[in-house]
């Protein structure tokens, strides 16, 4: 998987499943139980794919093998949503 359109199909393989999870989720096939509302999911799932292709082209263009491009670019793209979240939750417990 050394070459460079297997590296990119990786890089880009997030991005390309958003447009489908929302058709899927706006048509109604898939549901999480809040109607309309299921199509904010997609927001998250975009932000963090944006920046797992960054991470990726980041470490791809340092010359890092590609199952450490993809291990990294997923921390990478997970820590700032987790903490988005957390604080999220915090705030809306505490906020009385």
């Amino acid at each position: 998987m050394e070459s460079w359109y297997g590296k990119l199909g990786i890089c880009l393989l997030p991005l390309a499943l958003v447009p489908i999870f929302f058709f899927l989720t706006a048509e109604g096939y898939l549901s999480f139980g809040g109607g309309e509302k299921d199509i904010i999911l997609v927001f998250p799932m975009m932000i963090w794919a944006i920046l797992y292709a960054i991470a990726f082209t980041v470490l791809w263009v340092k010359r890092n093998p590609v199952w450490r491009c993809a291990a990294l670019a997923v921390a990478v793209a997970t820590v700032p949503l987790v903490v988005a979240w957390a604080g999220l939750f915090i705030w809306a417990a505490f906020s009385f």
